[in-house]
């Protein structure tokens, strides 16, 4: 009976061992003990070579428990693109410009800006209380387009200190035609907190909560 060969299957095939990562601190270990244990006894690892190889294990070891801590940080949140991130994380403690309407009126004057679109013929500004009554009204002259500044003393039109609390501004711009000339309110603040909310990652600027979308510029 004449002899039968046959291919071995692929299953049976010799599996090409596993590629380790350069990486990792244990082949990064092994490396290390065996440049010991097989250096030249006449000429011994130097030392110094000795110690920043050391360093070097230690800042792989690092870098691999930072980059676990991170993916479990990640994993812990579900990777939604509104989780709290060290980019958001990086605008705390920076000052910020805002579009923003809201006022925290703590007792002191409360500074702000608007930007005009096209030069206004007649301004004004309105302060509101958190329940959406006018308190104070007050009429500014012709203005260029660009940024204006604005101040409020915190008084009502009756030239009395309004309570401490939330106040909303609103401005309204026209040209010399009548026709409404749109002006953003802004202001600036340092960044307090960084939160993570359902509708996404929100700065608290001066203890005013505001989404990130309405950061126009970022100071040092």
């Amino acid at each position: 009976m004449p002899l039968e060969v046959t291919a071995p299957s692929l299953s049976a095939q010799a599996a090409p061992p596993p590629q380790q990562d350069l990486g990792s601190k244990d082949v990064f270990l092994k490396m290390l003990v065996a440049q010991m244990q097989y250096q030249d006894p006449l000429n011994p690892t130097d030392s110094a070579k000795m110690s920043s190889d050391l360093a070097q294990f230690n800042m792989v070891e690092q870098q691999i428990s930072t980059n676990k801590y991170l993916e479990q940080i990640v994993a812990s949140q579900g990777g939604s693109s509104n989780n709290l991130d060290m980019a958001s994380a990086g605008y705390l403690g920076h000052t910020v410009m805002i579009n923003q309407s809201e006022i925290q009126y703590t007792g002191t004057t409360q500074s702000f800006s608007a930007t005009l679109d096209q030069d206004a013929e007649t301004i004004y500004v309105s302060i509101y209380d958190n329940l959406g009554t006018p308190i104070r009204t007050m009429s500014l002259s012709a203005t260029p387009a660009g940024d204006m500044q604005l101040t409020w003393d915190g008084r009502d039109d009756a030239g009395n200190k309004v309570d401490l609390g939330s106040y909303t501004i609103d401005i309204k711009a026209f040209d010399a035609a009548g026709v409404e000339v749109k002006a953003t309110p802004q202001r600036s603040g340092i960044v307090d907190a960084v939160r993570n909310t359902p509708s996404g990652i929100e700065l608290v600027v001066n203890g005013v909560p505001t989404s990130i979308h309405n950061i126009t510029e970022v100071r040092l």
